[in-house]
């Protein structure tokens, strides 16, 4: 067994330590996919969504740092936030010298609203950051959607380009490249009872899969790359990784988390696949 095999699966730690452990095993990451604590006073078990504002952004200012050198050289960074905050986490990575690819919207109708004051909450946003400039996994294709009309895959659409040119549009029989909006529900009522779990801010399976598919190289036609996760929670991503890999996919995942209840959620969720 290589010595790294230790940083695979779930480890139940804190992942201030675990990073810069990694950093010293020379462990590298496709893609670093995480939705970390948001500041808000939600109850993970200690106090890390409870904090003054300098120290909050402090911690993540500081992960960033290591998470950066933990990338491969077309690997990314997508991080989950509240519009709250997430200002503070896009400037901090521009400083750090990761480029900027978008900010996308995960857009739900089924939230509900903790006020009557302000609009009901359809949304959360995440940053998807590269480590280069130029090259980064992007796999189009694996993330299409249904166009909203059969009617555009029956003739291919005749344009001009900037210099004049004749081009000829066909639609994709695989459907409509996704755009930065991406449609999922959250784990609310009954039609999510068997997946949702105690954890307070759990992410749906749907969501979480599809941005595997998203950011995940493939090679020889299989999802075959590292993702990292130092925010586990109650699992999604390393159950969403088995289930690829139950696929014939080959995925190397580590998801860090420090509360042991959340690892035993997780692993439980694994089992059960």
């Amino acid at each position: 067994m290589s010595h790294t095999d230790q940083y695979f699966g779930i480890i139940n730690a804190d992942c201030d330590i675990v990073l810069e452990e990694l950093l010293q095993a020379g462990i590298k990451y496709d893609l670093i996919l995480t939705d970390p604590p948001y500041n808000v006073g939600k109850d993970f078990g200690n106090n890390s969504d409870h904090l003054p504002l300098d120290r909050f952004l402090e911690g993540m200012y500081s992960r960033i740092d290591k998470m950066k050198n933990l990338l491969t050289d077309k690997g990314s960074i997508v991080w989950f936030g509240i519009h709250d905050y997430l200002c503070f986490i896009q400037v901090y990575m521009y400083k750090v010298g990761l480029h900027y690819r978008r900010q996308n919207i995960w857009h739900y109708e089924n939230g509900f609203s903790r006020s009557t004051k302000e609009p009901a909450t359809h949304y959360e946003p995440f940053l998807w950051f590269s480590k280069d400039a130029k090259e980064w996994t992007y796999n189009v294709d694996e993330v299409r959607v249904p166009y909203k009309s059969t009617q555009r895959l029956k003739s291919p659409v005749k344009y001009k380009d900037k210099d004049g040119n004749l081009k000829v549009w066909k639609p994709s029989e695989k459907g409509a490249m996704r755009g930065d909006v991406w449609d999922f529900p959250t784990l609310a009522g009954k039609a999510f009872a068997e997946e949702r779990t105690a954890h307070p801010s759990q992410k749906p399976e749907s969501l979480i899969m599809e941005l595997i598919k998203a950011f995940c190289p493939i090679h020889n036609g299989l999802f075959d790359g590292m993702i990292l996760d130092p925010f586990h929670g109650s699992g999604t991503l390393g159950v969403c990784c088995k289930r690829l890999n139950k696929d014939g996919n080959n995925i190397r995942w580590t998801g860090i988390e420090i509360e042991k209840k959340w690892c035993k959620i997780a692993q439980d969720r694994l089992n059960s696949i």
